[in-house]
């Protein structure tokens, strides 16, 4: 998993170093959410716990903020905050505990990586990987947290997206740090994304543009400077021809 992460991060690197696309954007989400004690193996069985799947019905709901800023064309930061509630257990009626999550992440744009920039591309794959701080409000204390998943985007407008995202979250347990003494959710998020400010690469496409389209108007301009010069000298060499003409008679 490691080797894969690096491998994956200098990719990124080494293909937006040619293709910078600097670019704010503000993402929020309704995000249902399972959640799976210490022990539990929510990625073998993601669905366990959602209706349908077998499982206690462990479910919640929430909501998220985020905002971030995309450094190349295929690597963004983002910084996101989850509040959500960890939702009521069908066998028991365990009431249900309140949570907030602030984590920051790295964000691969694979679709910029493997098929090149492309503004007006429809739909982005991206995965991200991120690590933070939770806090149970109801137990009163705190936690780190860790995060991975998949953010799926599909271009409304220039500046308007709809998002669809999976992530998967754990939480401290047992005081232990391995996969199997934590707490772990998994989660679907829908929303929207908003970006703001310019490209570097909008920007100097649009320097580009306007570079052309000054070399084109003063090549124009030259143009017709160079027909008049030809019309003058052509009007000259009449004249003289004209005059030419009258002192012979």
């Amino acid at each position: 998993m490691r080797k894969f992460i690096l491998i994956l991060v200098f990719t990124v690197l080494s293909v937006t170093v040619m293709a910078q696309d600097s670019q704010w954007f503000v993402q929020t989400n309704f995000s249902w959410n399972a959640w799976y004690a210490v022990g539990q193996k929510s990625l073998v069985a993601p669905f366990h716990k959602f209706p349908g799947g077998g499982g206690d019905g462990h479910t919640g709901w929430g909501l998220s903020l985020s905002g971030g800023r995309w450094m190349t064309s295929a690597l963004a930061l983002r910084t996101k905050l989850n509040m959500w509630q960890m939702g009521t257990k069908s066998d028991d009626g365990q009431k249900a505990d309140k949570y907030w999550t602030l984590n920051e992440q790295l964000v691969f744009n694979l679709s910029s990586v493997l098929m090149g920039h492309n503004p007006y591309r429809f739909w982005n794959f991206m995965p991200y990987i991120g690590a933070g701080l939770s806090r149970n409000m109801s137990a009163a204390h705190y936690t780190s947290n860790l995060s991975f998943g998949i953010l799926n985007t599909f271009r409304l407008t220039p500046k308007l997206a709809g998002n669809f995202e999976i992530g998967w979250n754990s939480y401290e347990g047992n005081g232990g740090i391995a996969l199997k003494d934590r707490l772990q959710q998994i989660t679907f998020e829908f929303g929207v994304t908003w970006c703001f400010g310019t490209s570097k690469a909008k920007k100097k496409a649009e320097a580009d543009a306007m570079e052309s389209l000054s070399e084109g108007e003063i090549d124009a301009l030259n143009a017709q400077l160079s027909d008049l010069e030809a019309e003058n000298e052509q009007l000259r060499k009449e004249l003289e021809e004209a005059k030419k003409a009258k002192n012979e008679k």
